[in-house]
């Protein structure tokens, strides 16, 4: 992104997002993270945790793309649900994944 101005982070407390916009980018950050862990483990993991999150829906969050159905917006809770699934959390997934600038004239 070209800007003429400064960029500058800023910090958006999680109880104000309710959903992520979901992209492919973010798929295959989530599928480098499963590794070699089985979709199904790890669905496993998050009924454990209180919120299943079915084996076919972290397919298509992985591949969003290939999936006519897929998310184009994927709820805040159930992500965090899923990158605790996988031994992660919001900070480390989002701290590399994204970038929230706002310019500065």
């Amino acid at each position: 992104m070209a800007s003429t101005g400064r960029q500058k982070k800023i910090m958006l407390d999680t109880k104000y997002v309710a959903s992520i916009y979901w992209d492919k980018e973010l798929g295959e950050r989530l599928k480098a993270l499963r590794a070699s862990n089985s979709v199904r483990a790890i669905s496993e993991k998050t009924a454990d945790l209180g919120e299943r999150i079915s084996h076919q829906y972290i397919h298509m969050l992985e591949d969003p793309e290939r999936y006519d159905n897929s998310a184009s917006t994927v709820s805040f809770p159930k992500i965090s649900v899923l990158l605790k699934a996988l031994n992660s959390n919001i900070e480390e997934f989002f701290d590399t994944a994204v970038t929230i600038v706002s310019i500065v004239p």
